[in-house]
């Protein structure tokens, strides 16, 4: 009995927090080139980034707070490096196990904010974190895992996405469009893409596109939904289909249809749209004139 009660004094004087506090917070500007690249990689983080009319500084804003209370093990550390070098910037996020809560509960704060020059380009691979990106005219790459991202007023010709269950909003956006997304909903509004490829497993995908001359699309969905709607330019599409449903609204012309192909027509333009579907639905619309 005396030992027992020995043993949980000792737990209670050495685990027992009621509460628990571990800052981060980062307040600092950094050089980088008008067209540099950030290069971020972070987990469990809201990042907003922002394109500005800074010309040679990025402000980074990052703090973090986390609060335990009740019975927790504390140990490990959580810091981020920064590191200007030949006019690109690279974030990287290390930590190790915070706290191990034992009975009670943990609470974590963390965001990421950037002001950057607005010509910069992205590559950002995170986990667990939801993502605001705005005003920012170069490249864009995203790689995230069980997170979320809203691009606004993006105007560069590239853009690149890999998601693993989570959901991609983009208004505006031209040029090159790379999708990888497994469980993911993604739509695309107003944009003009003169080439798209763009792979979903068990999704939606939503496009609001015009059609460039010479334009190739390349779409495939396992089982979803895959919505095309054409806001100008004309081309022929091509689907593959098994247990899909396909349906078309607009100025389309039937060339050929069987069990596992139809083909069809938007006026005499040279854009090709070929799309793949396995148990996916398929729905085009146009709002062309062509």
């Amino acid at each position: 009995m005396k030992i027992t009660l020995t043993l949980l004094a000792v737990l209670c004087s050495t685990s027992l927090h009621f509460a628990q506090v571990k800052d981060f917070h980062l307040d600092q500007e950094y050089a980088i080139a008008k067209n540099g690249t950030i290069d971020l990689r972070s987990s469990d983080a809201n990042v907003f980034i922002t394109g500005t009319d800074r010309t040679a500084l990025a402000h980074v804003k990052i703090d973090r707070t986390v609060v335990t209370k009740g019975w927790s093990a504390s140990k490990g550390f959580f810091t981020v490096d920064v590191e200007a070098n030949n006019g690109n910037l690279v974030i990287r996020e290390r930590q190790s196990n915070q706290a191990t809560v034992l009975f009670g509960y943990i609470s974590e704060e963390y965001t990421i904010k950037l002001e950057v020059p607005e010509g910069v380009s992205l590559q950002i691979k995170g986990d667990d974190g939801d993502y605001w990106i705005k005003n920012i005219d170069g490249a864009i790459s995203l790689d995230i895992d069980d997170g979320d991202a809203e691009l606004t007023n993006c105007k560069g010709n590239k853009f690149t996405f890999n998601l693993d269950d989570g959901d991609l909003k983009m208004s505006g956006g031209k040029g090159s469009l790379s999708i990888d997304a497994n469980d993911a909903d993604l739509t695309f509004e107003n944009a003009s893409f003169s080439s798209i490829d763009a792979d979903v497993d068990d999704g939606k995908l939503i496009i609001q596109s015009s059609l460039s001359d010479n334009g190739n699309y390349a779409i495939r969905s396992e089982d979803g939904l895959v919505v095309f709607d054409v806001l100008s330019g004309s081309g022929q599409f091509s689907i593959r289909h098994d247990d899909a449903r396909i349906s078309a609204e607009g100025s389309f012309s039937s060339k050929q249809e069987s069990e596992h192909f139809t083909e069809l027509a938007l006026g005499n333009g040279t854009a090709k749209v070929n799309i793949r579907a396995d148990d996916a639905n398929v729905r085009l619309r146009s709002q062309s004139k062509n």
